[in-house]
């Protein structure tokens, strides 16, 4: 097998001046010293003409394929950037024991029969080679039993087997496969080049390497979605194995980036760069039955969010000018819609940052309170895109945050409204809106149900609102079934709840989906002993978060406030890297800055009006809203309602809260407790 032949002389720059940049043969020639190179990272690619699977017993089949290439083909994992090929006789008896030692590789074979284009995913061995016969015999050992085995069974056509390098316990990492009907490389707007794959499946598979066995499919959406996350470190280094027209599959060694999703057209580009080697692509080949083959990238599934501790802040910025409740654009106090990306990004010239700045101190996770899902839609009832770019910035940036189904949603009345009629259409489309290329965004660390539903609200007791929490959080089970979700409560009597919750929700999701998150002001000593002790002596089963940790601000002074939290933080930080056994996953600080709106009409400061990471320090710059406006059918009749004009507002300086003993302020003093 040859990769695809060069046959655009402008290209030619691309693999200029590379090493070794021809055939990556490892024999030796007589008298050469021996081969020592560390060849352990490299996917091997191996082409047929055609073959046969035959059953063993359970998920072990027998593989043999017939006209097998004289040479494999190989790319080295990432960072790496090579390819080459080597004697297929030379591969087997020689460099197979090099590569993967006494751990048989995982692979993955793609071939054509009557049914269709297959897939099988399983550990390699029992490898046998007749160069002369040119055929390759193996047992290939399926992950997982499939549905349709006797249509795997029998003669195929055009096989390719790709045999994924080996990794380090307890290193992992996961592969993709990706289906398209075709695939062309066309110029870049840019210069360079784009992949196109047109028809893709709507499905990738991704596969573990050895020594773990597991394989699973995702979207395309989730796969693209995720991309950020798991190449962020290196672009991955990729095959694209396809059909030109001849009956045969060509092999294409390529670095891929920036990939492009349209759901509408059912398509897939990626900025592409050829692998320096024996060949590249031709820009004017057009290959069909394509199989795209993407190295290996940590999965990193909502599922798996407590792997990791939390260090994170409570968010809701409002600005300075309210001391009630918001109006005007801001009356939902929903501060992370695009409408005010000035406030956490920058919009045009004008931008305040504070999720660049959170990352910086090595914040990781954002706790939101208000969230409107209309927010980037102008129709009732469709949930808008508003909030995609607070999370493509907090997902580049490192951040998860938590969106939650806020305290207003739980109310019975509030004027003409009734919230809680309608509460099943608005956990759904708070879900929509999070969504991007058709699944929810990967910065969604987890959905939160109200904030302290345990006590007294809108003429409501624990005993209407609690029950309330409980079905908002079955809905969004069904609604987001791989995400966690919580139930935050205050410090009056949070074990009542923790068992509450225990002997009321499903569980299925209280054992796999649901973590406690508790809000205190309590202090070092009394912080370690009565929540973080007694929560892991109660045994509860699932994970804590303290969703507010903060202090008294009212009356004290700044080294009161200062001090208070930091041994707050430090007592937190150190329990959990004391005890790597514990249900203690994070904190997140109350809060990022001061809340005037939370004075109630009064002119009084209270604890939380002068309470704040930051404090405000006048007018940082002037931005736009943007109008926000909804239309259409609503019981039969079109009605139309603007909320509010294209408005400019004042963007908030932040001052950090400094002491005469902390002159570079709490935020600076607690980034090593993020960090």
């Amino acid at each position: 097998m040859k990769f695809i032949s060069l046959l655009l002389a402008t290209l030619a720059f691309l693999i200029s001046g590379c090493d070794g940049g021809g055939s990556g043969s490892l024999a030796n020639a007589p008298g050469d010293p021996p081969d020592t190179a560390d060849i352990s990272n490299r996917l091997y690619v191996v082409a047929a003409g055609n073959g046969s699977t035959a059953s063993n017993n359970g998920n072990e089949y027998t593989i043999t394929l017939n006209r097998v290439e004289p040479e494999v083909d190989w790319y080295t994992d990432r960072p790496d950037r090579e390819t080459g090929d080597e004697s297929t006789q030379e591969f087997i008896n020689s460099n197979w024991q090099r590569v993967y030692a006494d751990t048989a590789p995982n692979a993955l074979l793609h071939y054509r029969n009557a049914t269709g284009l297959r897939a099988l995913f399983g550990a390699v061995r029992d490898v046998a080679y007749d160069a002369q016969a040119a055929t390759l015999r193996f047992t290939l050992s399926l992950a997982e039993a499939i549905d349709d085995p006797d249509n795997v069974l029998g003669s195929f056509e055009v096989p390719v087997l790709t045999l994924l390098n080996n990794l380090e316990p307890s290193a992992e990492g996961s592969s993709f496969a990706l289906h398209a009907g075709q695939t062309s490389i066309v110029a870049g707007e840019q210069g360079g080049f784009r992949l196109k794959l047109d028809g893709v499946s709507e499905n990738v598979f991704w596969m573990n390497h050895a020594p773990s066995r597991s394989g699973d499919f995702e979207t395309v959406g989730n796969f693209i979605n995720y991309w950020p996350e798991r190449f962020a470190d290196s672009a991955p280094n990729a095959s694209l194995a396809g059909d030109p027209g001849q009956g045969d599959y060509d092999i294409l060694p390529l670095t891929l980036s920036d990939p492009v999703y349209d759901g509408a057209s059912n398509s897939v580009s990626f900025a592409a760069v050829p692998l320096r080697g024996p060949g590249i692509p031709d820009i004017s080949a057009i290959l069909k039955n394509v199989v795209l083959f993407v190295d290996a990238g940590e999965r990193g599934t909502p599922s798996a969010v407590f792997d990791r501790q939390w260090r994170g802040v409570a968010y809701s910025a409002i600005p300075a000018q309210f001391n009630s409740n918001p109006t005007g654009a801001f009356f939902d106090s929903d501060m992370t819609a695009a409408n005010f990306q000035a406030i956490w990004g920058q919009q045009g010239s004008c931008g305040r940052n504070d999720l660049q700045t959170m990352a910086d101190a090595g914040i990781s996770l954002v706790r939101l309170y208000d969230y409107n899902y209309q927010r980037g839609s102008t129709q009732w009832t469709t949930a808008g895109d508003g909030h995609i770019p607070f999370l493509d910035k907090a997902q580049s940036l490192g951040i998860k945050v938590i969106i939650p189904v806020s305290n207003y949603n739980f109310m019975t009345q509030d004027g003409d409204n009734r919230p809680w009629d309608n509460i099943q259409h608005t956990v759904t489309q708070i879900v929509n809106s999070t969504k991007k290329n058709g699944v929810i965004h990967p910065a969604v660390h987890s959905f939160s149900v109200g904030n302290e539903l345990d006590l007294p609200k809108y003429g409501m007791d624990d005993t209407t609102l609690i029950p309330r929490a409980l079905q908002v959080a079955g809905m969004l089970h069904s609604l987001a079934p791989d995400h966690y979700i919580t139930i935050p409560v205050s410090t009056a009597d949070e074990k009542k709840y923790y068992n509450w919750f225990r002997n009321e929700l499903p569980p299925d999701l209280y054992q796999n989906r649901f973590y406690n998150s508790v809000q205190t002001f309590k202090l070092k000593d009394d912080l370690r002993d009565t929540i973080l002790l007694a929560y892991d002596a109660l045994q509860p089963g699932v994970p804590l978060v303290i969703t507010e940790l903060g202090t008294y601000g009212y009356d004290r002074t700044p080294d009161y406030k200062i001090e208070s939290v930091l041994g707050q933080a430090g007592t937190v930080r150190g329990y959990m890297d004391d005890n790597p056994n514990t249900l203690v996953k994070g904190f997140a600080i109350f809060e990022w800055q001061n809340s005037n709106w939370k004075r109630g009409g009064s002119p009084n400061d209270n604890s939380e009006s002068t309470f704040g990471i930051n404090a405000y320090g006048g007018s940082l710059c002037s931005s736009n809203t943007g109008r926000f406006y909804m239309e259409g059918t609503v019981g039969g009749q079109y009605v139309f309602h603007e909320f509010h004009a294209d408005v400019s507002y004042s963007v908030d300086q932040l001052l950090p809260l400094t002491s005469p003993n902390y002159p570079n302020g709490l935020l600076n003093e607690l980034s090593r407790y993020f960090k």
